[in-house]
């Protein structure tokens, strides 16, 4: 099972507030490998905090269950999708139905 991200690329135009990734943005919290026709340019190689199965195993395992990390990632998603008025279709639906 893995995340299922609808790439709508909100999160990587909204990391002003996250510290792991602050030499990443100019100060306007978009991602300065964050290309709106392609999304992100260093895909293979972005860090470790956008990569969330991967950042789940090696920073969150002993902390939340993989559920609980899931459904509060699809909460932050969710929520910024709706504030910035995106298409409902990008909303991130889990397997077990809950966002």
């Amino acid at each position: 099972m893995s995340y299922p991200c609808t790439r709508c690329g909100l999160c990587c135009q909204k990391i002003q507030h996250v510290p792991e990734l602050k030499i990443f943005h100019n100060g306007d919290g978009i991602c300065l490998y964050f290309n709106a026709d392609v999304g992100c340019t260093i895909y293979q190689e972005r860090p470790l905090v956008c990569r969330i199965d991967e950042g789940y195993q090696k920073l969150f395992e002993n902390q939340f269950s993989l559920t609980d990390y899931y459904l509060k990632n699809a909460e932050v998603c969710n929520y910024m999708q709706l504030e910035a008025e995106l298409p409902s279709h990008y909303r991130v639906k889990l397997k077990n139905g809950q966002t």
